[in-house]
């Protein structure tokens, strides 16, 4: 009964997401590797492959990725190939997971695909081929590693806006500064003085999320102030008021985008460009809007001080 129920709603879920054609795409934090789907005499490679797989996913912090004890006891520990919708809602519901990971080796090609689990949409797909002239199990891990990384570079946001625990918001002043914190992960090679982008993403068709030619929204940008661990300090340069800038706010850092996709995109394509972007029409300067409420401000302030002087007087 309690399967039927999700997949009820994972349906329903499903319709009005592509009911309404463009989706916003939220952050991507916790994700589910499921074994490789792979011949049985390979499943000693492919058992490596996928713990290498959640170790390259882990070591920098940023993600949050489901163990093998937590998928047995959830009696879904099995290989899976392609994820239809319905089943990828079902599995990220039942896993608590904002992202699903499979891979399956058909002859001397090894796929992987990610899903994300609100609509089960497709996010990201990439088919490698194996070397024709070296054995398979000595070359599942390497090419499980590749994928990964090529899907981690591939992702449009390196970063998502944190609650202040002292100021206890998204977004605060410093005097006429406008700064809020921003979740990297263990990475060296953000600096001071870096660029920074908040951006919205949307789902407007049914191909891959996470490719070139899908232009995230910028509704904000600002610079790098401050590094903390794995924290950064972001001052606000530029906004759109109609777009808030709240906890979970996808973050886009373009030099280290551009130093992901060098590194590890698998497609020389990939490694050139960090995609194209457009900006939000409403985006307007910090100081200007700070510029813009003085006036009204200090009118505010005088009317006040003013009422409380005649209702001392009197």
């Amino acid at each position: 009964m309690a399967i039927l129920r999700l997949l009820a709603l994972g349906l329903v879920v499903i319709a009005c997401g592509f009911a309404h054609g463009q989706v916003e795409h939220k952050l991507i934090r916790r994700i589910t590797v499921f074994p490789m789907k792979a011949p049985k005499d390979q499943s000693a490679a492919a058992d490596e492959a996928w713990w290498t797989v959640r170790e390259a996913l882990t070591e920098n912090q940023r993600f949050l990725v489901a163990s093998r004890n937590f998928l047995i006891q959830r009696d879904v520990f099995q290989s899976r190939e392609e994820l239809k919708p319905a089943d990828a809602v079902i599995l990220g519901k039942l896993l608590d997971a904002n992202a699903l990971v499979t891979l399956f080796l058909e002859g001397r090609t090894l796929s992987m695909r990610v899903y994300e689990s609100e609509y089960g949409r497709l996010l990201w797909t990439h088919d490698f081929n194996l070397h024709p002239s070296q054995p398979i199990s000595d070359q599942l891990v390497g090419a499980a590693r590749k994928l990964i990384y090529d899907f981690v570079a591939s992702i449009p946001y390196q970063g998502f806006v944190v609650i202040d625990p002292l100021k206890r918001t998204a977004v605060f002043k410093d005097g006429e500064r406008l700064l809020a914190r921003v979740n990297l992960g263990l990475t060296g090679a953000v600096q001071v003085g870096d660029p920074v982008q908040f951006i919205h993403l949307y789902h407007d068709t049914v191909r891959p999320l996470f490719t070139p030619e899908n232009n995230p929204e910028v509704f904000g940008d600002g610079k790098v102030l401050l590094i903390e661990h794995d924290t950064v300090t972001v001052e606000i340069l530029r906004f759109a008021k109609s777009s808030g800038i709240n906890e979970f706010t996808l973050v886009r850092f373009p030099q280290e985008l551009q130093r992901l996709r060098s590194m590890y995109a698998l497609s020389q394509s990939a490694k050139n460009t960090i995609g194209t972007e457009y900006f939000s029409p409403e985006i307007t300067a910090v100081q200007q809007d700070v510029a813009e409420r003085k006036p009204l401000v200090t009118t505010l302030t005088f009317i006040l001080n003013m009422a409380a002087f005649l209702l001392l007087a009197f």
